[in-house]
């Protein structure tokens, strides 16, 4: 078997065929399913030993064959999400993931961010639910960072689309998106009524990209403050949302931070604190591991 063909086949196992099967069970049984199938060390076998290589580096992980089984289960769960998302009404929303309605006292309008740790599908939809419209700001598919697979890159395009579903409101692209985004979050229109931006805070800086310097795991490095920016020029705050997952259970729980000003000067490295915290602690659940050394100096 060439290689291709073995790209496009774990594409599909890993992207397709394991993950949509939970939309034709109820929960209890999906994740069951979903914790079988984590068993097998091929399924995602280039991205969780390169993960492992990284997070050793960071954090203690005494059993690194339950980690690996617990990050492919993680990557499993948030494939599925988008399945379970296409074909679930709220009530699921409201059944399994715990604290989905606790929110501060918040404004109509905000930037909301989030990590790349743990699925992020209900997040959104708690954010909906709420009343509110979300933009999106983030890169377009593409194939090689998909892995090379042409049903890589679908699976993208497809989950793109199911996100401007339930967010109310097309992607945006980050070329511009500054500049669109301060533009909505100050408009009286009647569309704009409870807009948010989110977007991701841990996505590496790029050459042109502004950032700060922040301490990450007692060393130096930089972060981006695209969106925190954003938050600054449009003068609304600035609210932090996870959505953790229970490997037991496969219950999510979302955690929301009280609103901050987006010129407090602490603010970038409290954020990349919880960062840290949330990835130390849960290591598994963290999809960026490879690119660490992109933050450090």
């Amino acid at each position: 078997m060439n290689a291709r063909l073995r790209l496009e086949i774990h594409a599909l196992l890993e992207l397709y065929l394991i993950p949509s099967l939970c939309a034709l069970m109820p929960w209890w049984l999906g994740f069951r399913w979903l914790r079988f199938c984590s068993r097998f060390r091929r399924l995602f076998g280039a991205e969780w030993q390169a993960a492992l290589v990284q997070a050793r580096q960071f954090v203690q992980i005494d059993d690194e064959a339950l980690w690996a089984r617990q990050f492919r289960l993680c990557r499993l769960v948030d494939h599925a999400d988008m399945y379970i998302s296409m074909t679930r009404s709220n009530r699921w929303l409201k059944t399994y993931v715990d604290d989905w309605d606790q929110w501060p006292d918040i404004p109509e309008k905000a930037v909301g961010l989030t990590f790349h740790w743990c699925p992020g599908v209900w997040a959104t939809r708690a954010l909906r639910q709420r009343g509110a419209t979300v933009g999106a700001i983030s890169a377009a598919p593409n194939r090689v960072a998909m892995g090379g697979a042409l049903l890589g890159y679908w699976y993208a395009r497809l989950r793109v689309r199911e996100a401007e579903r339930i967010s109310g409101h097309p992607m945006m692209l980050p070329e511009g998106a500054v500049r669109r985004s301060v533009r909505m979050l100050g408009s009286d229109a009647p569309e704009q009524v409870g807009f948010w931006v989110c977007g991701f805070l841990d996505v590496p800086p790029g050459p042109r990209d502004p950032s700060e310097p922040v301490e990450i795991f007692g060393r130096q490095g930089q972060f981006p403050t695209g969106l925190i920016g954003i938050a600054r020029l449009a003068k609304v705050p600035v609210v932090l949302i996870t959505c953790g997952l229970d490997l037991r259970t496969g219950r999510r729980r979302l955690q929301v931070w009280e609103p901050r000003a987006g010129d407090d000067p602490k603010l970038l490295q409290d954020m990349v604190d919880v960062w840290r915290s949330l990835i130390s602690e849960h290591s598994w659940g963290y999809f960026l591991w490879l690119v660490m050394p992109a933050w450090m100096r």
